[in-house]
């Protein structure tokens, strides 16, 4: 028990898989739906699926649905009268977190992904055959599923918190934490920007001054992506580790 095995975090997640297959396929059947129609409400209009239409769509389900396995995936967790069997399963919390996460975050990706592939190429002969569509396949395919992932990415250690945390009403508290979060950094920012920067006349709305001011937002946008980056995704799952360790504790 005290060596990070990779064997027990396989059978712990053959182990959630199995649990929970209906769930996970029932959740699936419902986004290939909703993207199947999305898509040929968006043909109806225009005749095409543009790439942007299609990871609008891609998104609008990929996220959320991600977010209702995160929760799913740990009802035995805060369930009181199946959580003392759960936790008595010889694995560690290192683990069980990898475990949780890979599942809902890897595996889930990858099925999404696959899924949703086939499904906009159905959609798309549909759309050819019955609308006069476009059939352009390379519409499904774009560099902005990438920034897509990486959104769930960040996002996702947070609501994986907020499924280990709460016991009730899960989702409507989280969801409520990170509107708090997001507000608390809204005006953080705001503060500091206000501080480090009143004395230099950005706020007169002068052309040059607004020129350096964006010049200025454009260089260190990238340190503040990292930063938020590494606020969201690994500390965010160094925490969930803590709160799991309280949890079993």
């Amino acid at each position: 028990m005290k060596e990070f095995s990779l064997l027990r975090i396989g059978h712990f997640i053959r182990r959630d898989i199995t649990i929970h297959k209906g769930t996970f396929v029932t959740g699936l059947l419902v986004g290939i739906v909703l993207i199947f129609l999305f898509s040929i409400f968006n043909m109806i209009w225009d005749k095409q699926l543009s790439q942007d239409e299609f990871f609008g769509i891609f998104r609008l389900v990929y996220i959320p649905m991600g977010v209702l396995f995160t929760f799913s995936i740990f009802k035995e967790f805060n369930d009181p009268k199946a959580n003392q069997l759960y936790l008595s399963i010889p694995i560690s919390i290192q683990e069980r977190l990898a475990s949780k996460w890979f599942t809902t975050v890897v595996l889930y990706t990858l099925v999404y992904t696959i899924l949703a592939i086939i499904t906009g190429i159905l959609a798309l002969l549909f759309g050819a055959v019955v609308l006069n569509a476009d059939f352009n396949i390379s519409s499904l395919f774009s560099i902005e599923y990438w920034n897509v992932l990486k959104v769930y990415f960040l996002v996702q250690p947070f609501f994986l918190i907020g499924a280990i945390s709460f016991r009730k009403n899960r989702i409507g508290k989280t969801m409520l934490a990170l509107g708090i979060l997001v507000l608390v950094f809204t005006l953080f920012n705001f503060l500091l920007f206000g501080i480090f920067n009143h004395n230099y006349g950005l706020f007169s709305g002068d052309a040059v001054v607004s020129e350096a001011f964006d010049k200025t937002a454009a260089d260190f946008s990238a340190l503040g992506r990292w930063f938020y980056g590494l606020l969201l995704g690994p500390v965010m799952l160094i925490v969930a580790y803590f709160k799991m360790k309280e949890k079993e504790v």
